[in-house]
């Protein structure tokens, strides 16, 4: 019995991995200048003389300033940020009691007794419902002021007399970062309800009244730029606690929803553009070259928590057949999985290939070392569809796409099935469709049921075949129904169930039924 993996972000959360928020708040406030010089020695390798250096690159080129992504990508992040998660944003900034929780929890501040003795106070006593509300058009939002920790910030700001300035100036900052982000996310559903419904009530139907809403907007883009201004600055030392707890705060509300997404993609477009676009096709280069850098050196996991990876080792009950991983840290899965390396696919690339826009191709970290040409860490491939079209790139998936088709199951873990992995959601689809593979999604429990899930999961693969869809729900700890997950994929795919016979044979019985009761009333007749 033969089974293919897939695996996404969610399959590493459990030794610690940064969620892709954090990541990106990371890399973009960490210091460029070991990724400008890894940029600069390949530049010195480049001949001069060559045809590649004449005719794509600018003149000058290996003298040309080098820059990097700066505080003025803020406001592109923000925008992308409101645009794409607003909704969320304001249910997690209205939720924003079970963020504080989460973070007093693992800190284990003895936060009741601190409040008590700097404010002389019950915390209970601290509340804000009354106190403040927003106008009617951002009524959406004022489960903002029901939080007791958000009033806790508001009231130490308000009343706390032993603050130095530099607590005070950070404690006010972070509690307008709030206040922009939540405002900048209600602002951008009021905009697009301008936009879409700007009659309450229109019988008439004009065409003349079709772009009237398009015409108004709300600037909200820089709204929450602070914010990340706030969190890319490198903290004082000995805040007052209540300030390091805010920074804590804004900083998990921003990991949890940030988009940096399309920065990157209207960015690699310029990866093929050096001697008309050099300062974007170094800032490109260099950003890559600094989240290289920070998931080989950098990136925090705990390899000595077991998770998806350790339950695959250690299992004998069938085959596995290949592996794919949508994520680029390869000592973690490497290590974790080393007797599998040889069935190992990086889909996404990985820190161990770079890419040669010039020539669309592939190529390893040790031949990049001396390489002649411009290659950047091939990461983000879902942000740079050309990559896609290289013949190494090309012949992975097939490969993938072979040995899946091969096996008796799929079994995807932590991986989204999101509109830019469509890559990888096509292969999937026609896999479930075309060739009738099963495929089983482990993912964590919620308060959907099952069924609702797996029709979001068919809506989201674009599947039509959604028989095939098992789903196996697990909790934190990986099991399901008192069974370790890989028990439950073992037992899906030896037992599976003819839902078609079964349904038949309903469809059999129904039919004679009905035709006993006809017969039965002609007989009476």
């Amino acid at each position: 019995m033969k089974v293919g993996f897939l695996f996404g972000a969610g399959a590493e959360l459990s030794y610690d991995m940064p969620n892709g928020g954090k990541f990106a708040l990371d890399i973009f406030r960490r210091d460029t200048s070991l990724a400008k010089e890894e940029f600069k020695k390949n530049r010195s390798r480049i001949d001069l003389g060559s045809n590649y250096a004449t005719s794509w690159l600018p003149e000058d080129f290996e003298t040309k300033n080098i820059g990097s992504f700066g505080e003025s990508v803020f406001n592109h992040i923000i925008s992308d940020t409101i645009t794409n998660n607003r909704s969320y944003i304001v249910a997690r900034i209205n939720g924003l009691d079970r963020v504080a929780e989460s973070i007093i929890n693992n800190t284990h501040v003895t936060y009741r007794q601190k409040v008590s003795d700097d404010l002389n106070k019950n915390f209970s006593d601290i509340n804000i419902r009354h106190l403040l509300s927003y106008n009617e058009w951002f009524s959406e939002g004022n489960s903002l002021f029901n939080s007791r920790y958000f009033a806790l910030l508001l009231v130490y700001y308000n009343e706390y007399t032993g603050f130095s300035d530099s607590d005070k100036e950070s404690l006010g900052e972070i509690i307008k970062s709030i206040f922009q982000l939540h405002i900048g996310a209600l602002s951008e559903k009021l905009s697009r309800n301008i936009q879409e419904n700007i009659f309450s009530k229109d019988e008439m139907n004009l065409d003349i009244f079709d772009d009237l809403g398009s015409s108004l907007s709300i600037n909200y883009h820089s709204a929450g730029v602070k914010g990340l201004e706030l969190l890319s600055k490198v903290k004082i030392k000995d805040m007052h606690w209540i300030v390091e707890f805010g920074f804590e705060l804004i900083e998990k509300i921003y990991a949890d929803v940030l988009d940096y997404k399309s920065v990157i993609d209207s960015y690699w477009h310029y990866l093929y553009f050096p001697s008309t676009e050099w300062a974007k096709f170094c800032k490109i280069s260099v950003f890559l070259h600094s989240v290289r850098e920070y998931i080989a050196n950098e990136c925090p996991y705990d390899k000595d928590k077991t998770g998806y990876y350790d339950d695959l080792a250690s299992q004998n009950r069938f085959t596995v057949s290949t592996i794919a991983t949508s994520n680029y840290v390869n000592s973690l899965i490497g290590e974790k999985l080393k007797e599998f390396n040889d069935k190992l696919i990086y889909l996404n690339g990985s820190i161990n290939d770079y890419y040669d826009p010039y020539m669309n191709a592939i190529i390893s970290y040790e031949d990049f070392k001396s390489y002649k040409h411009f290659a950047v860490p091939l990461i983000f491939t879902q942000s740079g569809t050309k990559p896609m079209t290289s013949i190494d790139m090309s012949i992975k998936y097939v490969e993938y796409y072979n040995e899946l088709k091969s096996s008796d199951a799929i079994c995807s873990i932590g991986f989204g099935f999101n509109p830019d992995d469509e890559h990888i959601n096509g292969i999937i689809r026609s896999l479930v469709d075309r060739d009738n593979k099963t495929l089983i999604i482990v993912d964590v429990v919620n308060d959907k049921s099952e069924s609702e899930r797996i029709d979001e999961l068919a809506q989201k693969l674009k599947i039509t075949n959604d028989q095939n869809i098992k789903l196996v729900i697990v909790d934190y700890e990986r099991t399901c129904e008192s069974l370790p997950w890989i028990d439950k994929v073992y037992e899906l795919i030896s037992n599976p169930v003819n839902r078609e016979l079964i349904e038949w044979q309903c469809y059999s019985y129904h039919i004679s039924d009905l035709i006993n009761l006809i017969m039965s009333g002609f007989l009476k007749n």
